[in-house]
């Protein structure tokens, strides 16, 4: 059986960037073939806490509604509206 880890780190960035600019911001890397145009689905992430902007088009595309309502958000499209935690999520 496997252990959980949870990494933290902390970045302050301007409202309304995307969470893969605060990820790369932060050091973190995270998938994004598609250079974050929205098609590769890669760049999942979930928003535990706080607000973010509606899901755009090409989330709606490529994730399910039940995923979307439960906080999963692609990175590269999900604009951070205020403090926010986000979680990562393996493949």
């Amino acid at each position: 059986m496997g252990i959980k880890v949870r990494f933290i780190s902390e970045v302050e960035i301007k409202t309304g960037k995307t969470a893969l600019k605060a990820a790369k911001e932060a050091g973190i890397k995270l998938k994004d073939s598609c250079d974050g145009k929205g098609k590769c689905g890669k760049c999942i992430v979930k928003i535990l806490d706080g607000q973010a902007s509606e899901p755009t088009k090409e989330e709606k595309k490529l994730l399910k509604e039940n995923e979307l309502r439960d906080g999963f958000r692609l990175a590269c499209q999900v604009e951070l509206l205020e403090d926010t935690v986000i979680g990562l999520v393996n493949d």
